[in-house]
């Protein structure tokens, strides 16, 4: 009876798990990408998600990230994104988060990230950070 409502708990309630990053527009610059679901290193199946997603010159594009469907990010999520922030700098690249879920935001305002990252309210307000038309 026991296994019967795990098993029911378990099906009503499947849980996220995993870093999923999405390209949703790769036509030039800026790429538009989503990362969703559990931002943390022990949830990444890659290296690292933008080369894969991207390849080797991700790193000297501008990318603006959607973060609304991030559901947890921990310790190791926030170094990835720290990472990948320093190596756009390194390569010349830009990186611009925008439409943080709730989670995401909160742990950047309390490690007071908001003042490494640029982040905009929206995707718009995104790209035209980077100079862009939205």
């Amino acid at each position: 009876m026991a296994t019967e409502a795990l098993a029911s708990r378990k099906s009503l309630a499947p849980r996220n798990c995993g870093m999923k990053v999405t390209v949703q527009s790769e036509s030039g610059d800026p790429v538009l990408l989503r990362v969703e679901g559990r931002v943390s290193q022990r949830d990444v199946e890659v290296d690292d998600p933008f080369v894969d997603s991207l390849g080797e010159d991700a790193y000297s594009r501008q990318l603006v990230v959607d973060l609304s469907e991030v559901a947890l990010l921990d310790s190791s999520g926030v170094n990835w994104l720290l990472v990948s922030q320093k190596r756009m700098q390194e390569q010349g690249g830009k990186l611009v988060l925008h439409s943080l879920s709730p989670i995401a935001n909160n742990v950047l305002k309390v490690l007071n990230l908001h003042a490494v990252f640029q982040v905009a309210e929206s995707e718009a307000a995104a790209v035209r950070l980077l100079g862009g038309e939205a």
